[in-house]
């Protein structure tokens, strides 16, 4: 799998140097699979229910790994216009786990992505859908 590069400041992938509060995760491409795969181990600092993480947290890690299945697969930049979540399981704290993001289409501008939760043996702990708008990157930097 491909490393791919951190965003400075991102709450999710950004360093810990750059954003303190942030999760810090590091993001992979799987071009066989053509997704985005985020590993991670959550602390107490992610959950909401003792044990369990925020669903807060799992929607951030899930809108990162759609974006950047977008950023990787499809070579643009976008930005979320709309999400929808399922959570089926508790998403526990202490675990080995992954968020897999994926392109669905394209129309124009408007990119349909999907996602998921996922524990050490491939259930399905959460699943997200999203509409994102491909934007120009210079519109991005202020």
């Amino acid at each position: 799998m491909e490393r791919l590069p951190n965003s400075s400041g991102c709450f999710v992938c950004g360093t810990q140097e750059e954003n303190p509060r942030g999760l810090a995760v590091a993001l992979y491409w799987d071009d066989e699979a053509r997704q985005t795969v985020i590993p991670f181990e959550a602390d107490r600092s992610w959950c909401g229910y003792e044990g369990v993480v925020h669903g807060g947290i799992q929607a951030a890690l899930a809108d990162d790994a759609m974006a950047w299945a977008i950023r990787r697969g499809e070579g643009i930049w976008s930005v979320t216009a709309r999400m929808e979540g399922t959570y089926r399981k508790p998403v526990p704290m202490g675990r080995p786990l992954k968020a897999l993001g994926r392109v669905v289409s394209r129309k124009g501008r408007k990119i349909a992505t999907e996602a998921e939760i996922v524990d050490e043996a491939g259930e399905i702990l959460a699943q997200f859908k999203a509409l994102f708008i491909e934007v120009d990157e210079k519109s991005l930097r202020r």
